[in-house]
């Protein structure tokens, strides 16, 4: 049996829509933390709630295929742990998303099977795909899609029971895609009310722009290396120059310069536009702060006016007892 629904945090959208918009002509990944309530595998209707996204850095960044590695697995799922202890809530690796830049939000074949092979580990484990940089070509109108999917063997009905894709060391049946019910459902705890998920995203692209430029350098240095030194051999007997290729020291250069571009464009496109959300959400908090505390103020000049005229009645019961809920919510707030 597979999911009923899934239920996605209005932060932890934030957080996918940012990284997918981080870049046009390549597909971007991320696991998804939280909890499965319900058991999958009977037909009682199981719904899996994300409450965190753990984006990765891409180890192939190709156009349409992004994957990740064992590493990055494994280092997700001790900081789901890590969370279950330090919070006393559940929470576990529950999917994995990806981008779909300029085509449709329907998995691939490839993205049907990954998920299968994900859920012969988990069952409910779920998949998301966001569609993004659509623009209408007549209205100039841009559109983003996201869909929720699982796997199923081919030739099961999606209310049928999903039987198994096939044992270890047997080759997987074919699988179809079982699209999910997804909900966008505000924050409960703490944890899910945090922007860390969002700023996680932003230090994942400055990683991968390093990551790649110092594979650049690395393999500079090798070829150099290979082909006596890389730099430009001159000839002590002749006037004329024998080239051996580009030097090392201009390869560096050329690398150092596509960094910075690349460093620049993400400055642009998503760095600036995530600080200027942060300071907008800021500026929002702050004004939500002064009518809290006026609102505190007037309750206690109510109480004060209750307390030396008529004395103390019904109505200076209820201004004292709302003071201290407004004063909690004004530290929540901050």
């Amino acid at each position: 049996m597979s999911l009923e629904r899934v239920e996605v945090t209005q932060e932890v959208l934030l957080a996918v829509l940012a990284h997918a918009h981080s870049t046009e002509s390549e597909e971007v990944m991320g696991l998804l933390l939280g909890d499965v309530l319900g058991d999958v595998s009977s037909g009682g209707g199981a719904v899996c709630r994300v409450s965190l996204t753990f984006p990765q850095i891409r180890t192939d960044r190709r156009k349409d295929r992004v994957e990740t590695s064992a590493e990055q697995m494994a280092r997700c799922s001790a900081h789901a742990e890590r969370l279950s202890r330090e919070t006393g809530l559940r929470i576990r690796v529950v999917g994995w998303y990806h981008s779909h830049p300029h085509i449709t939000v329907l998995p691939s074949h490839v993205d049907v099977r990954t998920q299968a092979m994900y859920q012969l580990l988990d069952p409910g484990f779920v998949g998301l795909i966001v569609s993004t940089f659509n623009r209408d070509a007549a209205s100039q109108a841009s559109t983003v899609q996201m869909t929720a999917f699982q796997s199923l063997p081919d030739g099961v009905g999606t209310t049928g029971a999903a039987g198994a894709f096939g044992g270890a060391g047997e080759p997987m049946a074919p699988s179809v895609r079982k699209e999910i019910r997804v909900s966008v459902v505000p924050s409960v705890t703490s944890l899910e009310k945090s922007f860390s998920d969002f700023l996680a995203v932003q230090r994942i692209l400055l990683m991968e722009e390093t990551e790649v430029y110092k594979k650049a350098l690395a393999l500079a240095a090798a070829t150099a290396s290979a082909t006596g030194g890389g730099s430009s051999v001159a000839t002590t007997t002749a006037t004329a120059m024998t080239l051996s290729g580009p030097s090392l020291e201009l390869t560096e250069v050329h690398h150092a310069g596509v960094y910075v571009a690349h460093m620049v464009r993400l400055v642009e496109t998503s760095l600036r536009p995530a600080l200027m959300s942060m300071a907008t959400l800021v500026s929002q908090q702050r004004v939500q702060e002064r009518q809290l505390r006026d609102q505190v103020a007037q309750l206690e000049t109510m109480v004060a006016g209750h307390a030396t005229g008529r004395g103390a009645g019904p109505a200076v019961g209820t201004a004292a007892g709302m003071a201290p809920a407004i004063e909690a919510s004004l530290a929540g707030q901050q």
